[in-house]
Order: C-alpha cells, then structure tokens, then sequence
C-alpha cells in the first residue's frame, strides 16, 4: 500500500504543472485584411498561421488570450446541434482549404457559428457548408479514427487570461494544421511522466 500510495503522490505531482498552466495565443497580424489566414504565436514561440471562427468577436494587434489547445478527432461522433458537431464542420471546410480560395473558406467558416450574417454567404461557401454538413451528419456516433479531424487543431479561448482586450469583446476562437511541435501544455506533463518514470526506477530497485 505504501507504494501505491508513493506512486499516487508522484502522479499528482507530475500532472500538477499541466493543470496549472495554460496556452496562451496572441493576435500578430492580419496579411489579408479580414479574410484569413492570420499570424498568431503559441506561448511567445510558436508561430501559427489560423483561420477565424467567429466574426461576432473582435481582437487587435498584441492581443492575448488563454486558450485550450483541442485536436479535431476530440469531437468525433458529435451528436447533431451540439457544438462538437459544429466543430466537426469547421474541420471538414478547413481541410478544404487545398483546391478553394481562402476567402471561400473563411466565409464557410463563419457561417457555422454566425449564420444569420448573410454578408457571410457566396456560392462557393455556401457549398463548402453543405458538404461540411452531410460529413459531420454522417460521423454522428462515430468515435473512431478519423484522418480530417486528427488533422486539424482549434484554438478555443477557455475563459482565463486576456490581455490587451479590445473593448470588452470576448476572443475569437482559431482553427488551423495539427500543431508540431505540441503545446506546452503537452510538453509539461511529457516532462512530468519521464520525472515520473525516473522515480518509479529509483524506488523499485531500493526494494
């Protein structure tokens, strides 16, 4: 019991940074005027270039937020008219990006969470969300492997940190390539599962 006990201790330890610390996204520039994608940076580091979910939100140039970093296959088999299923969309019409205009794509992709803004709507993406649709309607239920949304990564603003806030407009949430390297968030409890290891070593060859 003793080193169940010990070994509980030491989970809880190495965890602790993941919880602790968030991924923080900050707003570089927009190359394209308002059509994506956009410049942002990962925790001061990583470069990102993103395309926007929400045009209902505003951000400026040095803004930061906290964010949650989610790979798409998380909402694999999302029930129809939950967000999971939204964002199953917005993946499927990002991984679209190949073979359309980015201005198709990132009107598309407003036009999941803002449909009623018709400024939103042209034949291309209106196309774009039907097909995105029928994909996210036909995964209904299914939480298996799924190559589209592994690929793809959202960047979800989790509530936290703003910096630089503009006005008093909540963040707009991003969606972008499968991000290399991982989060930082990733690289903490990486870090806190090697120390982990090291210390179950150390213990069981004491006796």
């Amino acid at each position: 019991m003793k080193r169940i006990s010990m070994f509980l201790l030491v989970v809880c330890l190495a965890t602790a940074p993941v919880l602790a610390k968030g991924d923080m996204l900050t707003f570089n520039n927009a190359p394209n005027g308002e059509i994506g994608p956009y410049n942002l940076t990962l925790n001061g580091t990583q470069s990102l270039q993103l395309f926007c979910m929400n045009d209902q939100n505003f951000i400026q140039t040095g803004e930061s937020w906290s964010v949650n970093v989610v790979n798409g296959a998380t909402f694999a088999g999302s029930a129809l008219n939950t967000t999971g299923f939204q964002y199953e969309e917005e993946a499927y019409i990002y991984s679209q990006l190949v073979g359309s205009d980015a201005a198709t794509v990132q009107h598309a992709l407003w036009q999941i969470f803002d449909p009623s803004n018709s400024s939103n709507n042209n034949p291309g993406s209106d196309a774009l969300v039907s097909a995105a649709y029928s994909f996210a309607l036909g995964n209904v239920g299914n939480t298996g492997s799924n190559a589209m949304l592994s690929d793809t990564t959202f960047y979800i603003y989790n509530g936290g940190t703003i910096t630089q806030q503009y006005e008093d407009y909540p963040p707009q949430n991003f969606v972008g390539d499968t991000s290399v390297p991982e989060p930082s968030s990733l690289m903490l409890f990486g870090s806190g599962l090697i120390g982990l290891t090291e210390l179950i070593r150390r213990k069981m060859s004491r006796g």
